[in-house]
């Protein structure tokens, strides 16, 4: 079951940014992955995209992250964000984005609040320091294993924990 989640988003940003789950990431954001990762985004769900609403209502995409179902963990890839549209932003916007973690940290609270109830726990796989401040500042803590990052959402028996952990790094790079 999927959760409301907007609420996640401060209400510093509510007046020009949102967050929101798309079908088609392509519409969106191919643009933006093939410049920053040069191949097509993933064509299966579930598709985070934050918008930034300029002073002339028109939408900019700001960052997008990717949330794959795997069984009974969600592994978060794709992650990026757009400094064109940073560069739009008037400077007291940016600075409130900075002020609440930035656009993935956004995008990472919402992604967990929504698919709370869709998974046992999210894996990210990053080895970007600048990613990792931020994951950890989100939630994410580090794993026994090199890159690969855990939410532990919900309480589970170690037994259990170690299994899902197993899982998501026998994935490798994703």
């Amino acid at each position: 079951m999927l959760r409301p989640a907007l609420h996640t988003l401060p209400e510093s940003l509510r007046g020009f940014i949102t967050i929101t789950e798309i079908d088609d990431a392509e519409f969106l954001i191919g643009a933006l992955f093939r410049r920053k990762f040069a191949h097509p985004a993933p064509d299966f769900p579930r598709h985070i995209v934050a918008l930034y609403r300029d002073a002339d209502g028109a939408s900019h995409v700001l960052g997008y992250s990717h949330m794959r179902p795997f069984g009974d963990i969600y592994l978060s890839g794709g992650s990026c964000s757009n400094g064109d549209t940073v560069k739009r932003m008037q400077v007291h916007e940016r600075d409130a984005l900075y002020a609440a973690g930035g656009t993935w940290f956004v995008i990472l609270k919402y992604a967990f609040e929504r698919y709370a109830d869709c998974c046992d726990a999210f894996f990210g796989y990053t080895g970007d320091p600048r990613a990792r401040e931020v994951a950890v500042a989100a939630g994410w803590i580090p794993t026994e294993y090199e890159n690969l990052y855990v939410n532990w959402h919900k309480p589970l028996p170690d037994s259990f924990r170690r299994a899902l952990l197993a899982k998501a790094h026998a994935v490798g790079e994703f």
